[in-house]
């Protein structure tokens, strides 16, 4: 008896779920058992991330090894170098004062064959600062103009001997506004203001009935050492001076002497002129920057005027001399008086001469 069509069509129906649905058990089963055939793999998201990597480490590779390839090109050293038998990994360590950076910079240069080597002297620390590094045995060559009795007091205690070499004349120049008529100034006069505070009218110094404003500077500072040398000669200064005018920079001293008497950017002028104190070279340097020299005058001392010609055949008696100085115990055959060695000659002194410097024999 044939079924009804309704159930031919319904029986049809399980037949074809229940074929549907073997078919689906059998194709899960040979999958799992494919997976288990295969080693584990790794985190799904592994591979994109090891692509990106592996190109990502290639181009780091390739700038790092650009990076080495810039570096080790900026660390060459000079033909004067390798005369000399100086290499980057011993080239020595230099520092000094504002005043001497610029013949630091000129050393590195002469030594390297790039600016951009990671041993060029962007600035200094001072010469104070520097002599006491030099005495920590931080730092293996100074230029610097001479010690003072407290710096030499300082490496006396540490047990240190230094060693002075003179590279170049340098000189203490006693400065004032252009304006001011006064012309000279003697030791005795240099003396009785920064000492005693006791000459407080340009009267004095044949100058014009203005007040004398006396501007000094920090002790840490070159000027101040040949200050303190050629000038003080181991007594104090005045502490109302050291109190109410001292500047802290070569710079600054520069321009509060030419226009302390304008009374500053919001003060009213007065009746007064400055009188500071500087180094030669240093003022003919920043004058050729900064037009600054044009604003002061340079006072004759004992009645010689300072000029490149005073100060080299020792007229002008405020004359002393930057030095390259180290430790006694520096090895002899160490890179630093290799350098000493090159600054005393030709061809150093030829260095001296284009920073506007005088080569000291």
């Amino acid at each position: 008896m044939r079924k009804p069509f309704a159930l031919r069509k319904l029986l049809t129906m399980r037949k074809l779920l229940t074929f549907v649905l073997i078919l689906l058990m059998t194709l899960q089963f040979a999958s799992c058992k494919k997976n288990n055939d295969i080693p584990e793999s790794p985190e799904p998201t592994s591979y994109n991330p090891t692509v990106v990597d592996n190109t990502s480490t290639s181009k780091g590779k390739a700038e790092n090894n650009s990076g080495n390839n810039n570096e080790t090109a900026n660390d060459l050293m000079s033909d004067t170098a390798a005369q000399l038998g100086i290499t980057h990994q011993d080239y020595p360590r230099i520092d000094g004062s504002t005043s001497t950076l610029a013949i630091v910079q000129a050393i590195n240069r002469a030594m390297y064959k790039s600016d951009n080597n990671e041993n060029f002297p962007e600035a200094a620390s001072k010469t104070v600062p520097s002599y006491k590094l030099l005495i920590n045995g931080e730092v293996d060559m100074i230029i610097v103009p001479y010690a003072s009795s407290d710096v030499l007091a300082l490496a006396e205690e540490a047990g240190v001997e230094l060693e002075f070499y003179p590279i170049a004349a340098e000189a203490l120049v006693f400065i004032t506004p252009k304006e001011n008529t006064a012309e000279n100034i003697t030791m005795e006069q240099a003396r009785k203001i920064y000492i005693d505070y006791g000459i407080t009218n340009w009267l004095e110094l044949n100058g014009p009935d203005r007040e004398l404003v006396p501007i000094c500077r920090n002790s840490d500072s070159g000027s101040q050492s040949q200050m303190d040398n050629l000038i003080l000669k181991g007594e104090k200064m005045h502490s109302r001076i050291q109190e109410n005018y001292v500047e802290l920079t070569m710079e600054g001293m520069l321009e509060q002497v030419a226009f302390y008497h304008q009374g500053g950017l919001f003060g009213k002028p007065t009746r007064s002129y400055a009188l500071g104190y500087t180094l030669y070279t240093y003022l003919k340097s920043m004058g050729e920057i900064t037009g600054i020299d044009k604003e002061l005058k340079m006072l004759a001392f004992e009645g010689v005027v300072p000029s490149e010609q005073s100060i080299a055949d020792g007229s002008y008696s405020l004359a002393d001399a930057y030095y390259a100085v180290v430790r006694s115990d520096l090895p002899k055959e160490h890179s630093a008086r290799k350098i000493i060695g090159w600054l005393k000659s030709y061809d150093g002194k030829a260095i001296i001469k284009e920073l506007g410097l005088i080569p000291k024999e």
